[in-house]
């Protein structure tokens, strides 16, 4: 929650705001995914809080977006170290993750990334869309491949997300950005010592 409580007007930290702040986002993102309005009235109703105690943590309901962007942000960073600590290759774990961002949930994803699309430039938003270079660079490699390649899966996954394509979590598409990351590995050139 650490990433979501810079972009919170109040940080929580007794276990009940904790629950509190995460039946709002968990509201929020059934209301996304559902197709209802998405106001702030409509997300304290479904979260079980007055309006005025989901102010208390997000000045409007784009902090709310923001928000779901850093937790779900959080959640892939926990979810590739995870796979990577089972042995997963890294790059995989990463792609995976990204695959597999918001449970699922298609279309509170799509109006999120819609909105920090709108808005990158707010504080913490254009973080939200990187997957993380790391994954993808080797030892030596100079850092504008792990620029490329971490942006060529991010563009892959944007679109499908914006498009709703059936692609989207399933096996062939991590695959084929699964190799897309191999041969750019493979074809890009160490750097020189």
């Amino acid at each position: 929650m650490s990433d979501s409580a810079a972009i919170a007007r109040r940080s929580p930290r007794q276990p009940r705001s904790k629950a509190t702040v995460d039946a709002i986002l968990e509201a929020a993102t059934r209301i996304l995914q559902a197709g209802e309005t998405f106001t702030t009235n409509h997300v304290a109703e479904r979260a079980g809080v007055s309006v005025g105690t989901l102010y208390q943590y997000f000045a409007d309901k784009t902090a709310i977006l923001q928000a779901l962007g850093a937790r779900e942000r959080a959640a892939m960073a926990d979810a590739t170290q995870a796979a990577i600590a089972k042995g997963v290759e890294p790059a995989r774990a990463a792609i995976r993750a990204q695959l597999a961002a918001f449970d699922g949930r298609h279309a509170a994803r799509r109006v999120v990334l819609e909105a920090i699309l709108r808005d990158p430039l707010v504080p913490g938003m254009a973080d939200e869309v990187d997957v993380g270079v790391a994954p993808f660079v080797r030892e030596g490699e100079r850092p504008v491949h792990g620029f490329v390649i971490s942006r060529a899966v991010m563009g892959v996954v944007r679109a499908a997300v914006l498009e709703d394509s059936p692609l989207l979590g399933t096996p062939d598409l991590e695959e084929a950005l699964v190799r897309l990351v191999r041969g750019y590995a493979e074809a890009s050139p160490k750097r020189s010592k």
